[in-house]
């Protein structure tokens, strides 16, 4: 069975997985006290990053964990709080903050696993 995304995958023709490497000494912690005005590591932990991009504007959602809100108990014991930073800016400037950057999408007709690349 198929792991479920937590985010849309059923609306969308192609799917995958991707992953970057930020420059040296850098982590997403120190990428989000960069691009978000007034962002405090002291209190929150950035633990993921989302582009989206539609009619040629991309949307950039990072997801923290509030630390202050964790030690508080008013949320499910199996869920984390985390707090939704949406950050402006062009495609262009964000790609500058990544070392690489690989996103691979499939319309899941064949396992790329058994793919033989021919033309190398």
């Amino acid at each position: 069975m198929k792991k479920k995304q937590p985010f849309e995958t059923e609306a969308h023709l192609l799917t995958g997985k991707g992953a970057m490497d930020l420059f040296r000494k850098e982590d997403l912690n120190s990428l989000a006290a960069k691009l978000i005005h007034n962002y405090n590591p002291d209190r929150f932990d950035a633990s993921a990053i989302r582009l989206f991009v539609q009619k040629g504007e991309p949307i950039i959602t990072l997801f923290a964990v509030d630390k202050l809100k964790q030690e508080e108990n008013n949320y499910p014991k199996n869920k984390l709080p985390v707090k939704k930073f949406k950050i402006r800016i062009s495609f262009n400037d964000f790609i500058k903050y990544f070392k690489r950057f690989d996103v691979t999408l499939t319309n899941d007709a064949y396992d790329i696993q058994d793919m033989l690349v021919l033309n190398k």
